[in-house]
Protein backbone atom coordinates (compact mmCIF):
# COMPACT_ATOMS: atom_id res chain seq x y z
CA UNK A 1 0.00 0.00 0.00
CA UNK A 2 2.38 2.62 0.80
CA UNK A 3 4.21 1.69 -2.54
CA UNK A 4 1.25 2.80 -4.20
CA UNK A 5 0.27 5.66 -2.19
CA UNK A 6 4.24 6.76 -2.67
CA UNK A 7 4.18 6.35 -6.60
CA UNK A 8 1.03 8.45 -6.43
CA UNK A 9 2.05 11.19 -4.62
CA UNK A 10 5.57 10.63 -6.85
CA UNK A 11 3.16 10.85 -10.06
CA UNK A 12 1.35 13.87 -8.84
CA UNK A 13 4.20 15.72 -8.13
CA UNK A 14 5.94 15.17 -11.34
CA UNK A 15 2.69 16.45 -13.24
CA UNK A 16 2.49 19.26 -11.17
CA UNK A 17 5.92 20.69 -11.85
CA UNK A 18 5.51 19.86 -15.18
CA UNK A 19 2.49 21.79 -15.69
CA UNK A 20 3.77 24.63 -13.55
CA UNK A 21 7.23 24.62 -15.58
CA UNK A 22 5.30 24.90 -18.94
CA UNK A 23 3.43 27.58 -17.82
CA UNK A 24 6.21 30.22 -17.52
CA UNK A 25 6.30 32.29 -20.91
CA UNK A 26 9.35 34.18 -22.12
CA UNK A 27 8.86 37.88 -22.52
CA UNK A 28 8.93 37.87 -25.88
CA UNK A 29 5.96 35.17 -25.52
CA UNK A 30 4.26 37.63 -23.46
CA UNK A 31 5.01 40.11 -26.02
CA UNK A 32 3.64 38.13 -28.96
CA UNK A 33 0.25 37.03 -26.38
CA UNK A 34 -0.24 40.82 -25.96
CA UNK A 35 0.13 41.86 -29.98
CA UNK A 36 -1.96 38.89 -30.83
CA UNK A 37 -4.74 40.12 -28.38
CA UNK A 38 -4.59 43.46 -29.25
CA UNK A 39 -5.18 42.57 -33.30
CA UNK A 40 -8.64 40.36 -31.62
CA UNK A 41 -9.15 43.61 -29.85
CA UNK A 42 -9.32 45.76 -33.08
CA UNK A 43 -11.24 43.11 -34.94
CA UNK A 44 -13.79 42.72 -32.30
CA UNK A 45 -14.56 46.25 -32.65
CA UNK A 46 -14.84 46.48 -35.95
CA UNK A 47 -17.19 43.68 -35.64
CA UNK A 48 -19.32 45.67 -33.22
CA UNK A 49 -19.48 48.56 -35.33
CA UNK A 50 -20.78 45.92 -38.31
CA UNK A 51 -23.33 44.43 -35.87
CA UNK A 52 -26.58 43.67 -37.94
CA UNK A 53 -28.12 43.88 -34.57
CA UNK A 54 -27.99 45.83 -31.10
CA UNK A 55 -28.05 42.01 -30.00
CA UNK A 56 -25.18 41.00 -31.08
CA UNK A 57 -23.31 44.90 -30.91
CA UNK A 58 -23.87 44.30 -26.91
CA UNK A 59 -22.10 40.29 -27.27
CA UNK A 60 -19.08 42.10 -29.29
CA UNK A 61 -18.68 44.84 -26.99
CA UNK A 62 -19.02 43.15 -24.21
CA UNK A 63 -15.81 41.28 -25.64
CA UNK A 64 -14.27 44.22 -25.91
CA UNK A 65 -15.02 46.27 -22.79
CA UNK A 66 -13.72 42.47 -20.86
CA UNK A 67 -10.06 42.70 -22.74
CA UNK A 68 -10.35 46.86 -22.48
CA UNK A 69 -9.93 46.31 -18.75
CA UNK A 70 -7.46 43.39 -18.92
CA UNK A 71 -4.96 45.81 -21.03
CA UNK A 72 -2.87 47.18 -18.23
CA UNK A 73 -2.26 43.41 -16.69
CA UNK A 74 -0.89 42.81 -20.34
CA UNK A 75 2.19 45.06 -20.17
CA UNK A 76 4.07 43.09 -17.39
CA UNK A 77 7.81 45.06 -16.00
CA UNK A 78 10.48 43.43 -18.68
CA UNK A 79 8.10 43.13 -22.14
CA UNK A 80 8.90 46.25 -23.72
CA UNK A 81 11.78 47.74 -25.70
CA UNK A 82 15.30 47.11 -24.51
CA UNK A 83 14.13 44.10 -22.12
CA UNK A 84 16.44 41.11 -22.17
CA UNK A 85 14.66 38.40 -24.19
CA UNK A 86 12.28 41.18 -26.09
CA UNK A 87 13.15 41.10 -30.01
CA UNK A 88 9.74 42.41 -31.08
CA UNK A 89 7.86 44.88 -29.63
CA UNK A 90 6.74 48.37 -29.68
CA UNK A 91 6.17 49.03 -25.94
CA UNK A 92 8.48 51.87 -24.73
CA UNK A 93 9.71 52.13 -21.40
CA UNK A 94 7.02 55.18 -20.91
CA UNK A 95 4.76 52.35 -19.51
CA UNK A 96 6.52 51.26 -16.62
CA UNK A 97 7.76 54.94 -16.22
CA UNK A 98 4.50 56.39 -16.33
CA UNK A 99 2.02 53.60 -14.90
CA UNK A 100 -0.52 56.53 -13.42
CA UNK A 101 -0.67 58.06 -17.58
CA UNK A 102 -0.61 54.39 -18.70
CA UNK A 103 -3.65 53.27 -16.70
CA UNK A 104 -5.61 56.72 -17.11
CA UNK A 105 -5.58 56.06 -20.58
CA UNK A 106 -6.25 52.18 -20.88
CA UNK A 107 -9.23 53.21 -18.24
CA UNK A 108 -10.20 55.61 -20.97
CA UNK A 109 -11.04 53.34 -23.57
CA UNK A 110 -12.58 51.05 -20.93
CA UNK A 111 -15.28 54.08 -20.60
CA UNK A 112 -15.42 55.08 -24.24
CA UNK A 113 -16.52 51.25 -24.76
CA UNK A 114 -18.97 51.19 -21.82
CA UNK A 115 -20.44 54.46 -23.10
CA UNK A 116 -21.15 52.28 -26.48
CA UNK A 117 -22.82 50.01 -24.98
CA UNK A 118 -25.02 52.45 -23.16
CA UNK A 119 -25.93 53.83 -26.76
CA UNK A 120 -26.27 50.74 -28.86
CA UNK A 121 -29.81 50.14 -29.58
CA UNK A 122 -30.85 53.61 -29.28
CA UNK A 123 -30.07 56.93 -31.33
CA UNK A 124 -27.74 55.96 -34.16
CA UNK A 125 -25.92 59.26 -33.80
CA UNK A 126 -25.17 58.77 -30.04
CA UNK A 127 -23.60 55.29 -31.09
CA UNK A 128 -21.26 56.89 -33.88
CA UNK A 129 -20.18 59.43 -31.11
CA UNK A 130 -19.04 57.15 -29.20
CA UNK A 131 -17.27 55.20 -31.94
CA UNK A 132 -15.66 58.49 -32.87
CA UNK A 133 -13.82 58.34 -29.75
CA UNK A 134 -12.60 55.07 -29.75
CA UNK A 135 -9.58 56.31 -32.59
CA UNK A 136 -8.75 58.70 -30.04
CA UNK A 137 -8.47 56.43 -27.43
CA UNK A 138 -5.92 54.03 -29.49
CA UNK A 139 -4.06 57.13 -29.87
CA UNK A 140 -4.33 58.03 -26.20
CA UNK A 141 -1.86 54.62 -25.46
CA UNK A 142 0.14 53.99 -28.75
CA UNK A 143 0.93 57.70 -29.15
CA UNK A 144 2.97 58.49 -26.10
CA UNK A 145 3.53 54.18 -25.17
CA UNK A 146 3.52 52.88 -28.72
CA UNK A 147 7.15 53.19 -30.63
CA UNK A 148 8.12 52.51 -34.27
CA UNK A 149 7.35 49.48 -36.29
CA UNK A 150 9.86 46.84 -35.83
CA UNK A 151 11.04 45.41 -38.93
CA UNK A 152 11.01 41.45 -38.73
Amino acid sequence: MRVVVASAVLALTVFVSAACGSSAQTPQQVVDARIEAMKKFGGTLKATSQAATPAEAKAKIADAIAFSESIVSRFPKGTGIGDAGVTKTRALQDIWAKPAEFKAAADAMTATLKSIDAALGGDKAAVDAAFAEVGKNCGGCHKPFRGPEVSE
